[in-house]
């Protein structure tokens, strides 16, 4: 070891450089393993998740295949732990969304609110920190706990206290315990306020005891030990007999099962989330092969310069043992330093890092996972000092006497070729993703939304919504304002259009509700048929809809509808339920509501109805988005509106906001495309180096002979490129197959043409060939005569 700290710097080894790139491919390799790992541990913090369930409908209407939903009517969790004795415990909840206590003392805690029943830790156990039992607390209207995290805010004093609901001061919770929060490797979404199950009339309709219909809850069940999920089917199938499920399935023919889904599949059973997992697993192998790969190569175009040494050790009864220690003491030096750089590049890159895996460093790295890094390491650090201790003592003795000529090429081409191909595979895979990225952000879902401001009209009152409207309306940038239940960018609920003569369901449409006038115009959604809704028309007994134009050629297939829509009627529940006729007074064409991502694609029909006063979502559509236009608006709405604190969004962020996850791994790619690129062009740039120098008195020997700079160019070239191109045509090939794979997720997706990949291979070769060419003609440009002054 004190031979390698003493040769650190030694000139012509390269060391440095060595040590450089080693870190930066651990730094990213072990980063990326983790992650891998990260993913894989998905819920393993539950005790008993081999017997943990999440159930699922599974449904079928007229026209469909079968279909899967990941929630339930309210009543099935109690009845399958009543129905059911395989069943331990049940437990169900729902969400509220993002929601704002206030304190006695106006504090504000603000997280995720979700009402869940008593058996609810039961089944997801959690430490208490404080306060009564949960399964006593949440049996209890208006009881909550909140998280750990939230603790932070409220200080310890916080149990007992009564805390209201900013937007709706009316509604009040009482502080009954403090749970640990769950950790950020769960399925489970971010919950930080628990209120009991009871209080959910207050806020909304209570389904707590539907068989079907609302379809809201998530449920969950343990079961006991050695029971299996076809333990519970019989007891399932006599639940949904005896509760009238079956028979009223039956009558509007429609399918429907429950099934069990093993939590601890559920993370890995999403396709996305499978083929990200492959990938940044393949990109953690490929980070650290090359890393050790142009290790290997820098020490090995050292070697004609260490060849004296090695040789005169040996001459001095040094053996194969002795060769190998002194190299793997080298390797071991350097492989410590550098994981100490790796450490120093993962801390300093944090922020960077934690934005694109989207969660903290601290999850990422927990103390099984930093062994699992270090054993990682210590087989690079042997597999760093192996290989290229085995071609030092193959070195013979009598080369201490005269210039070590040989050149390992076949090695160094072969190290380089390896290198190649991944490059080409990383920059081919970053042009597929960048262009799908660009792709999805440029997507046309059938509505305007990019120059589109909208705000949460939640806890306002009437009168300021009204004022806030009519002032909006006076501003020069201001094209349109209207207002509408359903936000753009997120997921939309869900309805059934039916036959009310027999009661046959003919398909599940995605319904947004209501909206405000001029809501066509402010989005530019076309209508291709009757008009927009008449704001005169009060009959109750009656009330106008908007259909898609996929409603319309589903309900012909369906229905038999046949002529224009206009003036028909429809029923769909929720709205029929309430007596009133729904009758079709426009058609507009398809909108795409949320992300093109295949596991959260809606190609469902929509639907509209329409509402006179401002409500829910507020929409302002500009003439022309900027900063200062924003600023108006924002002004505007706090001027006229007093109630609450609201904040405009952009709802073009938000769109692009449904594409993080692409863009996180674009990134990722770019970032160890980039490392590797350098990593192989430092290796390239060794490798002519040493070639030059080997071959100097033969450079030497043809300028004097009247080559020209050409010839030689040609002589390092052509044989580089020979290498190159099998290697960068095969990384190409790889990355079309990973590239086919990973476009699967999408709905909408680029062609990959041939052309795209040769694009990529002729930059690659491009590089390549520029960073050769450069140094050969440096070599080349000097004085024949000094070259052959050392031979």
């Amino acid at each position: 070891m004190k031979r390698a700290l003493k040769g650190l710097f030694r000139k012509g080894e390269a060391n440095v450089v060595k040590i450089v790139c080693l870190s930066v491919g651990l730094a990213i390799g072990l980063v990326m393993l983790a992650e891998v790992i990260f993913e894989r541990s998905y819920d393993n913090f539950l005790p008993g998740l081999k017997e943990t369930y999440r159930v699922e409908e599974r449904y079928k209407q007229k026209g469909t295949d079968w279909r899967e939903h990941a929630q339930t009517p309210g009543a099935i969790g109690p009845g399958l732990q009543r129905y059911c004795p395989a069943v331990e415990v049940a437990t169900r909840f729902t969400g509220i969304g993002s929601m704002t206590l206030t304190t006695e003392d106006h504090k504000e805690l603000e997280g995720q609110a979700w009402f869940c029943d008593s058996t609810f830790f039961r089944v997801f156990p959690r430490k208490l920190l404080m306060g009564e039992e949960p399964y006593t607390g949440l049996e209890k209207a208006n009881n909550a706990y909140i998280s750990s995290k939230l603790l932070e805010v409220a200080g310890e004093q916080i149990i007992g206290k009564t805390l209201s609901w900013k937007q709706y001061p009316e509604f009040h919770v009482t502080v009954v315990g403090v749970f640990e929060a769950f950790p950020e490797n769960t399925h489970l979404p971010q919950m930080d306020v628990l209120i009991a199950l009871p209080t959910i009339g207050q806020v909304a309709y209570d389904g707590t005891n539907n068989w079907f219909g609302n379809d809201r809850y998530k449920t969950y069940v343990r079961l006991r030990k050695g029971s299996t999920p076809d333990d519970l089917k019989e007891g399932m199938e006599r639940m949904l007999e005896v509760n009238h499920v079956t028979e009223e399935m039956a009558q509007s023919g429609t399918g429907f099962e429950l099934s069990l889904r093993p939590v601890a599949e559920i993370f890995t059973s999403s396709d996305y989330n499978r083929i990200m997992n492959i990938v940044f697993l393949s990109f953690a192998i490929i980070m650290l092969l090359v890393a050790v790969l142009n290790y290997i190569l820098l020490v090995v175009s050292s070697m004609v310069s260490r060849a004296k040494g090695i040789a005169t050790y040996r001459c001095y009864g040094a053996g194969s043992g002795d060769i190998y220690r002194m190299i793997l003491s080298e390797s071991l030096l350097h492989g410590l330093i550098s994981l100490a750089l790796a450490v120093l590049i993962i801390f300093g890159l944090q922020d960077f890092l934690q934005e694109q895996i989207g969660h903290s460093l601290e999850s990422l790295f927990p103390l099984s996972t930093v062994w699992v890094c270090l054993a990682v390491t210590a087989g690079v650090i042997l597999l760093c000092g192996v290989m290229p201790g085995y071609l030092y003592t193959r070195i013979p003795v009598t080369y201490a006497y005269r210039r070590y000529t040989e050149n390992k090429r076949r090695w160094k081409l072969g190290l380089l070729c390896l290198q190649f191909a991944l490059t080409t595979f990383f920059v081919c895979l970053l042009t597929v993703i960048g262009l799908e990225y660009n792709t999805l952000m440029n997507f046309n879902p059938g509505f305007e939304y990019r120059n589109t401001l909208y705000t949460k009209l939640s806890g306002t009152e009437m009168v300021e919504r009204e004022r806030c409207v009519q002032e909006l309306k006076k501003l020069p940038e201001v094209k349109a304002v209207t207002w509408g239940y359903q936000l753009l960018s997120d997921h939309c609920s869900g309805n059934n259009v039916y036959n009310p003569d027999t009661g046959e369901e003919y398909m599940n449409i995605a319904d947004m509700y209501y909206v405000g006038p001029d809501y066509h115009k402010a989005f530019q959604i076309p209508v291709i048929e009757g008009n927009v809704f008449t704001p005169t028309l009060t009959d109750s007994l009656s009330q106008q809809v908007m259909v898609s134009r996929r409603f319309v050629e589903r309900m012909k297939t369906l229905a038999g509808w046949t002529g224009s829509p206009i003036g028909k009627t429809v029923y769909i529940t929720e709205h029929a339920d309430h007596g009133t006729i729904a009758i079709v007074c426009g058609v507009y064409e398809d909108i795409h509501l949320g992300s093109q991502v295949m596991e959260e694609y809606d190609e469902r029909p929509t639907v509209m109805f329409y509402r006179n006063k401002p409500s829910s979502n507020l929409y302002v559509a500009l003439n022309r988005m900027s900063p200062e236009a924003m600023k108006e608006v924002q002004q505007v709405i706090d001027r006229t509106i007093s109630s609450q604190q609201l904040k405009v969004y952009s709802l073009s962020l938000e769109m692009g906001n449904l594409y993080n996850a692409v863009l996180h791994v674009r990134n990722s790619v770019l970032f160890a495309g980039l490392c590797i690129l350098i990593i192989a062009l430092t290796g390239l740039v060794a490798y002519v180096r040493d070639e030059v120098s080997r071959r100097r008195s033969e450079i030497a020997i043809r300028l004097i002979h009247g080559a020209s700079m050409a010839d030689v160019q040609k002589i390092f070239l052509l044989d580089l490129l020979k290498i190159a191109l099998p290697a960068v045509v095969i990384g190409a090939l790889c990355a079309w197959k990973v590239g086919e794979q990973l476009l699967q997720l999408f709905a909408v997706k680029i062609d990959l043409t041939w052309y795209l990949f040769a694009g990529c291979i002729l930059i690659v070769c491009l590089v390549v060939w520029l960073v050769a060419f450069g140094m050969v003609w440096k070599a080349a440009r000097a004085n024949p005569t000094e070259n052959l002054k050392t031979e």
